[in-house]
């Protein structure tokens, strides 16, 4: 064959192929994920070691050997609403009301009628009871501990309701104050004795298990009643790979954004027990489809609690068991010192309700979990200011009003807690808002590009930023790319469209503008940002985002 016929046909077949492949598709961009197609079949319970997955994850990397950006992000960079996640007060801002309400239903397990409890946990430093109320609802019923009253309660309601705001699934949880006489047992309940002998529960045994939990003046105890989930229990979820027998779960899970981005939510709330144990999949039954929905389980082990204790001094800083840690211990002869030790903690016996949580040394780009997380370990840049600004939306009042939802019931602990809550957000969005070029909040207004710098809306980036601007024509089919106007400089965030809106020839012919925000403070400002708007009837909108990391 000839040269230039064999060219030929090469041309044809690539013109041919892009063709088939548009940049942009008709429903981009995408906001809801289709992961909720009915499975009729239950997936099986998925039982996991916690030490098995603790030391695998010590000693090994799981997941994918190429350390590629997020798969489940839309044309906008953004996360898709999905059996996962749901962006809430990150899209819509939530009103004060809805945060202080969180995933809250009704008003938890009524402490003035009778609990029957079918279920009981004997070992370990607390109790746990699990009750049916005399509504007939389940519930687990977890106790602070005895030497940090409140600590685990106030932990585990305010996570709660931080993390249901930021877009994942949590359980019904609520502070509820008991007397011990309204606890009735059912009868055949069994619980494990201090031998590890199975034995009935008796009203005694009973008595003996909440000797444990502290009391207040009243006689009452303090506790937190987290509601049975919605569905059928399926065990955790792993944060490497999918479910085989999901046919819905088809991205690996430490590629799944949310879960990447989950590292820098967690580091924020010194969640340092993120891990397959605390959280839950469950099979659930929704407008006559069954689906798995996951969630996010157990927050006790937040902010300076350690759910059973106060928090150790040393996690969050490093590992539990940190091998660099350990090399450098080896290396100095034991003489090396971690950083905690420099840690300013508060009075820990006047701030029991706080415990070790601090943010003069909060560093989140350092921070660490319990062990290491596949997902977490995979977080980009763009994964990065993805969470940064949505934790950055939550305003100083707000945080004030889910503290306040702890009832840690002392004005001095309750400004401890939110200024140490408050400076941690700073950093968070100090870190990884300038990260990238921090442009976003993108609208089209009077034939006009706006866009919002975020670093310097929220006060975490030098203000005088200049905005190089370059204007293209773009074909949806061809990807071809046309230069309209630019490169030119403008200190105002905003940007003319270069040509009016009915010369565009329908929804394949598409205007690109290209940004770099020029700061001598901040180099990596310069990554680009490219934009893409298409035609919606007589104005354009903002189909996707390209960001450079």
């Amino acid at each position: 064959m000839p040269r230039w016929c064999f060219l030929l046909v090469v041309l044809l077949l690539t013109s041919a192929a892009r063709t088939d492949s548009p940049r942009f598709f008709p429903d981009d961009p995408v906001w809801k994920d289709p992961d909720d197609l009915d499975t009729p079949k239950k997936p099986e319970e998925l039982e996991l070691s916690d030490m098995y997955d603790r030391f695998s994850n010590i000693f090994h990397d799981f997941g994918d050997p190429e350390m590629r950006e997020a798969q489940n992000v839309n044309t906008l960079d953004e996360v898709p609403g999905s059996s996962w996640f749901v962006n809430r007060h990150g899209t819509r801002r939530m009103s004060i009301d809805e945060l202080v309400r969180g995933p809250d239903t009704g008003t938890g397990p009524d402490p003035t009628t009778t609990w029957t409890v079918f279920k009981s946990k004997s070992q370990g430093i607390t109790p746990g009871l699990e009750i049916l109320d005399g509504k007939g609802d389940r519930y687990i019923i977890k106790f602070d501990p005895i030497q940090a009253p409140k600590i685990a309660s106030v932990s585990e309601i305010i996570g709660t309701k931080l993390f249901y705001a930021l877009g994942f699934n949590t359980p019904e949880n609520y502070v509820v104050n008991v007397h011990p006489d309204r606890f009735t047992i059912r009868p055949g309940t069994l619980v494990k004795d201090r031998f590890g002998d199975t034995v009935p529960l008796t009203p005694r045994r009973l008595k003996r298990l909440l000797r444990r939990v502290p009391r207040r003046p009243d006689g009452t105890m303090r506790a937190v009643a987290s509601k049975y989930l919605n569905g059928v229990p399926l065990g955790p979820f792993r944060y490497y790979e999918t479910r085989t027998d999901d046919p819905n779960d088809v991205i690996a899970h430490e590629n799944r954004r949310e879960l990447r981005g989950l590292r820098l939510f967690a580091a924020w709330l010194n969640h340092d027990d993120t891990r397959s144990q605390n959280t839950q999949d469950s099979w659930t039954e929704e407008n006559g489809k069954h689906f798995v929905r996951h969630y996010l389980l157990d927050f006790g082990s937040l902010f300076g609690s350690g759910s059973v204790d106060l928090q150790l001094p040393h996690l969050s800083f490093h590992y539990w068991l940190d091998l660099t840690e350990v090399k450098a211990n080896a290396a100095s002869f034991g003489t090396h010192t971690s950083e905690y030790h420099h840690a300013k903690w508060p009075d820990l016996e006047k701030y029991e309700a706080v415990g070790r949580f601090e943010s003069k040394l909060f560093d989140p780009e350092k921070w660490k979990n319990d062990y290491r997380n596949p997902a977490f370990v995979r977080m980009t840049a763009r994964d990065a200011f993805w969470a940064a600004k949505i934790l950055m939306r939550f305003t100083r009042a707000e945080l004030a009003a889910i503290v306040k939802t702890g009832r840690i019931e002392d004005p001095d602990q309750e400004a401890y807690f939110l200024e140490t809550l408050v400076e941690r957000q700073r950093k968070c969005g100090q870190a990884y808002l300038n990260r990238i070029n921090p442009i976003d909040e993108l609208r089209v207004v009077d034939a006009a590009l706006e866009f919002q710098n975020l670093s310097e809306r929220y006060g975490v980036g030098a203000a005088g930023a200049v905005y190089e601007m370059t204007w293209s024509r773009f074909g949806n089919r061809d990807q071809s790319t046309l230069p309209l106007k630019g490169p030119y400089t403008d200190t105002e965030a905003r940007a003319l469209l270069p040509v009016p809106v009915p010369t565009l020839r329908g929804p394949d012919d598409l205007l690109v503008l290209d940004v770099r925000t020029l700061h001598d403070k901040h180099p990596e400002w310069r990554k680009r940002v490219r934009i893409y708007l298409r035609r919606e009837g007589d104005s354009v909108g903002v189909v996707g985002i390209e960001r450079e990391s």
